[in-house]
């Protein structure tokens, strides 16, 4: 079963574009897109065993450390760098890797799970650190370094400069328009640079 997050990012991805998925794991939503939108697209991952994974599925995959600059990539080099449900687990400053991805692509899109979704509030009001569908790990074993709300993007992209020209957000059943810090399970947004 796709990610229902898949299908709203494809709705901001032009036909035959040129992608870059970073953290890309097995290539699920490369393979999506290609199949959904003739895109063409190059994975970058750590793990050796979802970069084979990617090559059974044709997948063009390269073998990085996120932690690293993007310098083997150039300028504009692609139409959309995407960075899927994988800005919580970056441990470098997020700002370098953002600016980064608006210089290799014309477009980011940065999609993360919504710390403050109203099930995780009430997990800590219980006592116990957030865990559910979107963050199935346990406090001391989790791979999530940055928890980040929406209210807190929000005001990062603009203190950065970054232009969000886009916004969804989303529940297990869809999207969400109202109270969205509350009540969105997971953000996805489209970014450019500011204009100098």
């Amino acid at each position: 079963m796709q990610r229902l997050d898949y299908q709203y990012i494809a709705q901001w991805i032009e036909p035959n574009s040129r992608l870059l998925d970073l953290g890309c794991e097995s290539g699920d939503l490369l393979c999506y897109l290609r199949d959904h939108k003739n895109t063409h697209g190059i994975g970058v991952d750590l793990n050796n065993d979802q970069l084979v994974r990617c090559l059974e599925r044709g997948i063009q995959v390269v073998h990085t450390d996120l932690r690293e600059d993007l310098s083997l990539f150039s300028d504009r080099a692609f139409d959309y760098v995407i960075l899927s449900q994988t800005l919580q687990n970056i441990n470098k400053p997020p700002q370098k890797l953002l600016s980064e991805m608006l210089r290799v692509g014309h477009t980011a899109i940065v999609s993360f799970p919504n710390f403050a979704y109203y099930p995780l509030r009430l997990q800590l009001l219980g006592g116990a650190m957030p865990s559910g569908m979107k963050l199935p790990y346990s406090w001391h074993d989790t791979p999530n370094v940055r928890y980040c709300t929406i209210s807190d993007f929000e005001h990062w992209c603009q203190e950065q400069g970054f232009v969000v020209d886009g916004r969804i957000f989303l529940d297990p059943r869809g999207e969400v328009n109202t109270l969205v810090n509350l009540r969105a399970e997971t953000a996805i947004y489209r970014l450019t640079a500011k204009s100098k």
